[in-house]
């Protein structure tokens, strides 16, 4: 048997197995934060990951942030300040209304839908604001 495989083939054997450099530098964008950061909460929440949500939302959100975020918590009786909801939504999609806004959809265990938007700052794809879902339409 010959063991000596040669260059070009070592060559295609390793670009098998090792990730391209493009693959790896996808550009940020305040939608794949806001995903990211959704992703992340909710596990937490889930208790899947060995961090607890407000741990989630001190090392990703700002300080005047999560202050509003415990504010709302408050006067929201066992509602999460993230999901805008006592429940943790089953599944959630993202998808950009401005350059500064990002909405996500939740969809609940029950059935039904809710959205709820966060703003982004496009500078720094830093999250600064979780709103409330937007009224009804009449």
């Amino acid at each position: 048997m010959n063991r000596h495989l040669g260059i070009p083939v070592l060559t295609v054997l390793l670009s098998l197995t090792a990730p391209s450099p493009l693959a790896q530098a996808a550009p940020r964008t305040a939608v794949g934060e806001v995903d990211a950061f959704f992703e992340e909460y909710r596990l937490a929440a889930l208790g899947e990951i060995d961090e607890f949500p407000k741990e989630i939302r001190a090392k990703t959100l700002p300080p005047p942030l999560n202050a509003e975020l415990d504010r709302w918590s408050a006067t929201h009786h066992g509602a999460d300040p993230v999901f805008r909801a006592k429940n943790i939504p089953r599944t959630w999609s993202t998808r950009s209304l401005s350059t500064d806004t990002v909405a996500v959809t939740e969809t609940w265990y029950e059935g039904g839908t809710q959205e709820v938007r966060f703003t982004v700052r496009p500078s720094t794809l830093t999250i600064t604001a979780v709103n409330d879902p937007p009224p009804p339409r009449s």
